[in-house]
Order: C-alpha cells, then sequence, then structure tokens
C-alpha cells in the first residue's frame, strides 16, 4: 500500500507543477538541482505523503514507521540524521520560505545512510519492485 501512495504523490505532484517529461525523467533519475521546480516538487511529494509539515518540518518518527518501522530502518541513524537535517536546513533555509527549508532538509537527508536507503527504495517503487 505504501508505493501505492509514493506512486501517486509522484503523479499528482509532476501534473500539478506542470513537469515536463525531461523533468519527470530527471526526477526518475534521482537528480534533485537546486530550482524552484524541483522545490515545488519535493515540498508537494512529502506533503502528499503526510511527512512534512510546514511549520515543522519533516516528521521523523512518522517517517521511519511509514517507510517499515524498525526492522527497515536503523532507528539509532535515522532519527538523528532526519532530526538533524532538519533543524540544520532551517537555520541555513530563507526567511520565510517553507520549499527552501524543505528542499534542503531533504537533499541533506539524502547525503546520510538514510538518503541511500531512500535511494534504493525509490528506485524499487519506481520499476515496480517495491
Amino acid at each position: 500500500p505504501q508505493s501505492l501512495a509514493i506512486v501517486q504523490a509522484r503523479d499528482d505532484c509532476a501534473r500539478n507543477g506542470r513537469l515536463s517529461a525531461e523533468q519527470r525523467r530527471t526526477l526518475d533519475r534521482l537528480e534533485y538541482a537546486n530550482e524552484l521546480w524541483v522545490q515545488r516538487y519535493v515540498h508537494c511529494f512529502w506533503t502528499r505523503l503526510q511527512l512534512w509539515e510546514d511549520t515543522a518540518g519533516f516528521n521523523t518518527a512518522r517517517i521511519v514507521q511509514t517507510f517499515g518501522g524498525p526492522r527497515r530502518f536503523n532507528e539509532e541513524q535515522a532519527l538523528p540524521a532526519i532530526s538533524g537535517c532538519n533543524a540544520h536546513a532551517r537555520r541555513i533555509s530563507a526567511a520565510d520560505s517553507t520549499l527552501d527549508w524543505c528542499y534542503k532538509a531533504f537533499v541533506c537527508i539524502l547525503r546520510t545512510p538514510v538518503g541511500n536507503w531512500y535511494r534504493h527504495y525509490i528506485l524499487d517503487v519506481i520499476n515496480g519492485n517495491a
């Protein structure tokens, strides 16, 4: 069921953002350049999955539970990585820009072991293996 929600969120956000086929392929390659259309997509995607809140950032505990809980995630790595990226991105983001904050937190998370897991999982979803 979770992979269906991910596919639906990806499709809805691509459609709502009026992404071109090339932009969609860029996202399918898991390339996230710091461009406004990418920021909008990232914010839309995580908001649709109810894992991002504009006032609090990423909901760390909910992310862990949504993506398989402790049996799939090393919580001792995941919780501090996500929380740390959330806080760091909030400090360095443009004032009053939740798009910038969400994007920077997401890109930060991609540089952690959680990001490695996410990339594998999303590629499985994209390829129909999840």
